[in-house]
């Protein structure tokens, strides 16, 4: 009744694990699952991981999916050696800041051009077109861009000179598409010298082995692939292939500000932390929330995404908040603390750090914050990370769509979006959905137990992106309307109501002057969508 973990090392994630747990003398029993011959999906497998994914862990009757929160249960449980989570502070937040980053680009875009260029061709019998390929390959190039410049630096490895977790998931990730036959270090010195170090550091040997398989892919043919599968991934490949979805896009700085505003958190100073947020954004909201629910000294810090949007007008009247004061925009400022240029970023002291959980972990932690919010308990912070990440390809993935085909892709274009494409987001919202009620929520008042933690105030205020539009998700689901109703309890519904006043009136938005360069930089891309 050791550890069991369940593996195919064809899964990028499950490769990170692999090596983690065999570089660290981790015992453990390595259970295979064969995701081409639907082991994934079988009722056995089924009873560790509910979701049908690997990786998964099995630790005696504790069970916990997501790698991210596999790699940190593994790490605390462990005790290994510091450099992979390290326990300074602002190195820790490093590492936490490309774990969350991670999720919609280099695995977002790594994962697609692979599974473009090899399976879709398998299944259909057809090559990906030039232009398709063109066109992932440069998604992919983009965030490589960013990689280099905004986590790699000069450094040796991403938290500084030792290896870290977030080393590890990079290049898993990144060797993805070098199975696919494209060699993304090849023209990059500064990558393949950063991956020779890396494989140093865990072993070359072992880092061979765990990709084996992946090197090989090539060797795949449909005939090794179950065939209740075939259909089932071809839908969804082709699927992915036709969508043009801008993702965390609405998060973007526009390449210039305008007019905005900055409201002082309480006791804040000028040379103490300040928080670049615009309220429009659902991470903006999480921390904004929390920041104010545990009395956190901060510099609001007003980034107007579309420009003199809805967001220059005062708060309600009893909502809590400082008036504020007109001054010019913090857009400008905001791109320098954040080079991927969105928000929420933080700025503290000489200290920046960007994505919306890596902020909250470093708040919680540098302002000691009732442990409830991300516990002591080793499983209980486990089931917070689960979630957390998670949440990023499902929750995070299909809310925000909502906002983007009934509000922001009208107001860019000129033209609405078909009914077929909000209800085809509002299926995939579902599927989310009802995967957190069975798997996350069922019958606990909260994510992790009886008190609020970082996983519900980070998955409400996503859920509430679509409420703001007109689709309430919570009507016909009072499960999740009494869960909702707990957590805007828990932080207070005056302050909760404040966070959410703009996009409850996101009908507002109609009325804005967006800033030119953004909307001939964003309406292109979104004109794809009305095809």
């Amino acid at each position: 009744m050791g550890l069991e973990l369940y593996l195919d090392l064809l899964s990028q994630p499950c490769r990170a694990l692999y090596i983690f747990a065999r570089s660290n003398g981790i015992p453990f029993e390595f259970k295979q699952v064969e995701l081409m011959k639907g082991q994934h999906r079988t009722e056995e497998f089924q009873k560790v991981n509910v979701l049908m994914k690997v990786p998964a862990l099995k630790d005696g009757s504790f069970t916990l999916a997501e790698s991210i929160a596999i790699l940190l249960y593994l790490a605390r449980k462990f005790k290994t050696p510091d450099h992979w989570y390290p326990s300074d502070l602002q190195k820790r937040a490093r590492v936490d800041e490309y774990l969350s980053w991670q999720h919609v680009n280099i695995r977002g875009k790594g994962s697609k051009l692979f599974l473009m260029k090899v399976l879709l061709p398998l299944l259909t019998g057809q090559p990906l077109s030039p232009e398709k390929l063109e066109s992932v390959t440069e998604e992919l190039n983009i965030v490589l861009k960013q990689f280099e410049e905004k986590f790699l630096q000069d450094k040796p490895f991403i938290a500084g000179s030792e290896v870290s977790l977030a080393d590890l998931v990079a290049l898993v990730e990144l060797m993805q598409p070098v199975g696919a036959g494209y060699d993304l270090f090849e023209e990059r010195p500064k990558l393949a010298e950063w991956r020779r170090r890396v494989e140093e550091a865990v072993g070359k040997q072992l880092f061979q082995e765990a990709h084996e398989g992946i090197l090989n892919v090539k060797n795949l043919t449909a005939d090794k692939i179950a065939p209740e599968l075939l259909e089932h991934f071809k839908h969804q490949l082709l699927k992915q292939a036709s969508q043009n979805y801008p993702g965390e896009g609405a998060s973007r700085l526009p390449r210039r500000g305008g007019s905005g505003r900055r409201v002082r958190g309480p006791g804040s100073g000028r040379m103490g932390l300040e928080l670049y947020l615009d309220l429009l954004s659902q991470p903006c909201r999480s921390i904004y929330i929390f920041a104010r629910s545990n009395n956190i000294p901060f510099e609001f810090k007003q980034v107007e995404l579309f420009k003199d949007s809805v967001l220059g007008k005062k708060p309600a009247a009893g909502s809590g908040a400082e008036q504020p004061r007109t001054e010019p925009s913090n857009s400008e400022g905001a791109g320098k603390v954040s080079l991927l240029k969105k928000v929420p970023a933080l700025k503290d002291g000489d200290f920046t750090l960007a994505e919306c959980t890596a902020i909250l972990l470093y708040l919680s932690r540098k302002y000691k914050t009732p442990d409830h919010w991300y516990p002591s308990d080793i499983q209980k912070r486990a089931q917070v990370d689960e979630y957390l990440s998670w949440h990023h390809a499902n929750i995070r993935a299909n809310a925000p769509k909502t906002m983007w085909i009934k509000v922001l892709i009208p107001l860019f274009t000129g033209q609405p979006l078909p009914s077929e494409k909000l209800q085809e987001v509002m299926e995939g919202l579902s599927t989310s959905l009802k995967q957190f009620e069975e798997r996350f929520l069922q019958d606990k008042a909260f994510i992790i137990g009886s008190e609020i933690s970082l996983a519900d105030l980070v998955a409400i205020v996503e859920l509430m992106q679509p409420v703001g539009v007109g689709c309430d998700i919570f009507e016909d689901r009072p499960r999740l309307m009494e869960w909702r109703r707990r957590v805007e309890d828990a932080v207070g519904k005056e302050l909760f109501f404040q966070a959410h006043e703009m996009i409850l009136n996101i009908k507002e938005l109609s009325n804005i002057q967006i800033d030119p360069q953004l909307k001939e930089h964003l309406a292109p891309m979104l004109m794809k969508m009305l095809k």
